[in-house]
Formats: C-alpha cells, structure tokens, sequence
C-alpha cells in the first residue's frame, strides 16, 4: 500500500456513520485520562512577563499585515507572543474538578500541541537555547543550551530579529477519547495554533512562515522528541520562521540541523498517564504523512484589503475572552451584513494573516446552513473560497447556485429550514441547529492528495485557521463559536451527491448565543503579573 493509499483507507476508517462512530474507547477510562501539561522534570525554568491585555491595538487591522515596523525580540516581546497564542485564559471549577481554558481551542479542551523554540544567543540566556513552553506557567522549560559556535551559527543562519518555533502534536492525548479519529483532532488543532501563532505575532509586526526545507522526518531530533524516557509519544508537526516580513525562505544549514539534533537534552518529559492504549491506526498514518523537505518557497507580501467591521474594538481582550459554547438558546438571529463581514474574513485575500502561513492556495470551500440571518433566505448556501468558482465540479447537479451577494462568492444552493438537517449531520447535536449559522468545510481531497500524502495533515490545518477566525469573528459580535469534529461524513457528501472522493467534509463550526453553565465559576489563568528585572516597563 503506497502513501496516498494509506491515508485513503485511514480516512474511511476514521469516519462517523449514523449506524456507527469511527474505532474508539466507547466510555471514558478517567483512570488513564492524560495530564494536562506536558513537563520536562529537572529542567531549568525561564519565567515570561505577560503585558496586561489592555494595551492592544484595533481588531481589524492585523488581519491585513504585520503592523508596524518590527519589535525587538526579546523576553518581553517573546512573552506577549506566547501570552496571546498558546497560554492559558482562565480556569473553571465545578463541582470540585478544575480545569485550564486556553487561547488556542483544542477537542475536547484535550490540547495535544506542543510548542518548541530555538532562540539565538541574548534573547533569554546568553547562551543560544532549545526550550520547551510550559503555558501553566507561562514560562520556558530550558532543554538544551547551545554551545558559542552552534549558537553563533544559528544566528547568522536566521534573518535578524525573529526565531524558529516547532509545534508538535501528542495523539494520545486525543485518543484517549476519540481512538482512531484521533490523527483528525489532532491536525485541526494544530491548525487553530497556527492561527494564534500568526495573529500575535502580527502585532509585533511580524510574520509567520511554514519552513518546508528540512523534512519532518528530521524535526524530532531537532527538537528532542526522538530521545529516551517519552512514555507517550509526541511528534513534530511544523517549523516555523517567526520574525520580520522577509521575501522568501532561507536555508537552514545541514551542519546547523545536525548540531542542534546531537545536543545533549534537559529534563524528563512527564509521564501522562498510568496506562496508554495503542491505536495503531495514528502511527502509520503519521508516518506516511511527513512532507519532505522541499525547495525554498517565495513569501509573498500581504495584499489583504483592510477592513473595519469592527471600528475602536481592541483585539487583545477577544483573543483572550474567547471560548467554545456548549450550548445555544435557539432563538438569537444576526443581521445578513454581519454574516457578510464574517465570510470575507474567511477569503485569504481579505486575512494574508493567518492564511499566508502556509505559503499554498486555499483547498477548502464552505457549506453553510443559515438558520437566523435577517435579509438572507433560510438554506444551504455555498462560499467558494478557493478559485471562487461559481460550481465547483462534482457537486450536486439541481442546485440553484444563484449568486446571494454582489461582492462575495456566496451561492444559494437550496431554501428551506436546514435546522434539522445541520443537527442530523453533526451527529446529532442541537448545538448545530440552534445557533444563527452552522457550516462544514469542504476540501479539495482528491486534488491535495495528488500532490502527496503530506498534504492531508494540511487541509485540516487550514481548517483549523477558519475555525480561529470565526471564533474571534463571534466573540467580537458578541455571540460565541463552537467546533465541531463528530459528524457524519459520508451523509454529507450524500446531501452534495458526492459521486467520488473529489471533496470531503473535515470539519464543522456553528455560531450562535450561547447559553452558560452558572453552576461553573471563573478564576484568572495567572495570579500575578510578572516581570523579570530589566524586563520592559
């Protein structure tokens, strides 16, 4: 069986049907549930400095491009970076358990993505270092300082001012409660983590890349998950440049990779939980997914229109602020402009930020079941977002596809109450039918696969960027999002009279009011600012 193969038949696998879900645990073992927090044991801890969240510029703006003239990376700098991204925003209790939210959503709230950070010389340490962020401490988790030389070259191989982050996924934090379908959750949330990563940093003035010079065979020991003592395993995802806008992508030296991959690690990473179950599904699916190490890409500039749906609002408090509803009141309408202001959001040409990341055309369209939008018919409309083709070939011949705005590529494909249907599809969850819009992503699967296996991770990645859009989207209209992995696959393709695989549902979203727990009560994600000494007022 060859790669594409592989992933084909882990897709079938892995999907839900009304008559039976994909291969998992069927009832929780909470015996095994894994802990929260990946931790290196014995390692040296870097603490960060948080800026209090009232110091933001407007929400719109850093769609379009990085703002202004690049920031200083240094610790301060590199702690609002994670700070806004990949730490915590609060915890929960009830009824004596307590849990951490997080600015990047994760299935579940089971947060399989790890972030991993070569700095060079003088950013934290004198020293060049390997470090591993610890987001229930907002801090840095030192696993290898570089020797002066390989320090030195790192330097002088990374463009001024930025660094390299890795991001690394640990499936059996997903499989513990989905099995098999754990590859999915895993990749989407790794996408929603892209998009954290590229909105704050654009409010450094810097841009996030995707690296596809060295190959992600080789990221492990780059980044020290190849070594001893992991009782769960964790791998690479990604290498990203994070930094100041440059032209194109630069070559990471093959001597620079091999002295970085030899280092000597610190600390014992965790163990996560007292028994581990084998899906062995996700392994291979794994392996037969690493991209290659492909040649140097050219990073176009931004070109996004700037947009102001959203005039005066800070963003910072959004990203913050933002979680994922349980449940909606079923009552709550928006007005069709918003919903239009939402979807041009979700065009890369209107957000370069976060969807340049990836450096690819967009793959993934949009069908969308609006249930309370005044001055838009109740139905099934369709947002081409990739070539913004009017029928994209393959979808159901008696659809209308009749244009439902003059600016956007939105078509209506059916009108009617599709409530019913959207919760039916979603696995039968009310939340997809009681919110004001519900959509599922559509990706060019048989088109993405052609080009290698390695591209499947990657729809889900760009999933997970629309996903983190709509999140903000919602939360600064004041109504709240909610991701959903568990639908129904194939009953999707049938409401398309998908005769082929040239398109496959990866993932759905709805939006609506929600509706609180009041039994739950709120406490800050930190107890105190900190600032080290020296660190920036």
């Amino acid at each position: 069986m060859d790669a594409e193969q592989a992933v084909r038949a882990y897709h079938q696998l892995s999907k839900h049907r009304p008559d039976g879900y994909a291969p998992g645990p069927g009832q929780l073992d909470w015996a095994t549930q894994p802990a929260p927090f990946r931790r290196y044991t014995g390692a040296r801890l870097i603490e960060l400095w948080q800026r209090p969240q009232e110091e933001s510029p407007g929400y719109d703006a850093v769609f379009a491009e990085p703002l202004g003239a690049p920031a200083e990376l240094n610790r301060a700098s590199l702690a609002q970076l994670l700070y806004d991204s990949l730490a915590l925003s609060a915890w929960k209790e009830a009824g004596g358990n307590r849990w951490a939210l997080r600015v990047n959503p994760s299935s579940g709230n089971l947060h399989p993505t790890e972030a991993y950070l070569l700095l060079p010389p003088g950013v934290v340490d004198e020293a060049g270092v390997l470090a591993h962020y610890a987001p229930d401490q907002h801090a840095l988790e030192l696993r290898a300082e570089l020797p002066a030389a390989l320090g030195e070259q790192l330097r002088e191989a990374l463009p001024v001012g930025g660094l390299l982050l890795g991001l690394a996924s640990i499936p059996w934090r997903e499989a513990w409660k989905y099995g098999e379908r754990a590859y999915r959750y895993c990749q989407h949330d790794l996408g929603h983590a892209l998009a954290c990563l590229s909105i704050a940093a654009s409010l450094h003035g810097w841009q996030v890349r995707l690296l596809r010079g060295v190959a992600e065979a080789r990221l492990d020991g780059l980044l020290g998950l190849d070594r001893e003592g992991f009782h769960e395993a964790e791998h690479a995802d990604c290498l990203l440049w994070i930094g100041p806008p440059q032209s194109g992508e630069f070559k990471l030296p093959s001597s620079l990779l091999n002295g970085l991959a030899a280092l000597e690690q610190a600390g014992q990473p965790n163990r996560l939980s007292r028994h581990y179950r084998d899906w062995p599904e996700l392994a291979r699916v794994q392996a037969v997914c690493r991209a290659p190490g492909l040649s140097p890409a050219e990073w176009t500039a931004p070109t996004g229109l700037l947009a102001t749906d959203n005039p005066g609002l800070p963003l910072r408090p959004i990203l913050h602020r933002r979680r994922s509803a349980q449940s909606f009141d079923g009552r709550s309408g928006i007005h069709a402009e918003l919903l239009f202001a939402w979807l041009r959001r979700l065009l890369p040409g209107h957000s370069p930020v976060p969807f340049a990341v990836l450096g690819t055309p967009a793959q993934v369209d949009l069908l969308l079941f609006v249930h309370r939008v005044q001055g838009l018919e109740p139905g099934l409309y369709w947002l081409s977002r990739g070539d913004g083709q009017a029928q994209p070939e393959g979808l159901r011949a008696d659809f209308a596809w009749q244009p439902a705005h003059a600016e956007l590529p939105l078509y209506r494909l059916l009108t009617g109450d599709a409530r019913g249907l959207a919760g039916f599809l979603s696995c039968g969850q009310d939340i997809a039918s009681d919110g004001c819009v519900a959509l599922a992503m559509l990706a060019r699967f048989d088109q993405a696969l052609g080009e290698g296996a390695w591209h499947y991770p990657r729809l889900y990645w760009e999933c997970g960027q629309i996903g983190q859009l709509l999140y903000l989207e919602a939360e600064a209209a004041g109504l709240s999002g909610t991701g959903i992995g568990c639908f129904f696959d194939d009953q999707v393709h049938e409401l398309l009279e998908l005769a082929d695989s040239r398109w496959q549902s990866l993932y759905h979203f709805t939006i609506g009011r929600a509706v609180w727990d009041e039994r739950l009560s709120s406490q800050p994600a930190y107890p105190v600012l900190r600032r080290p000494e020296g660190g920036e007022s």
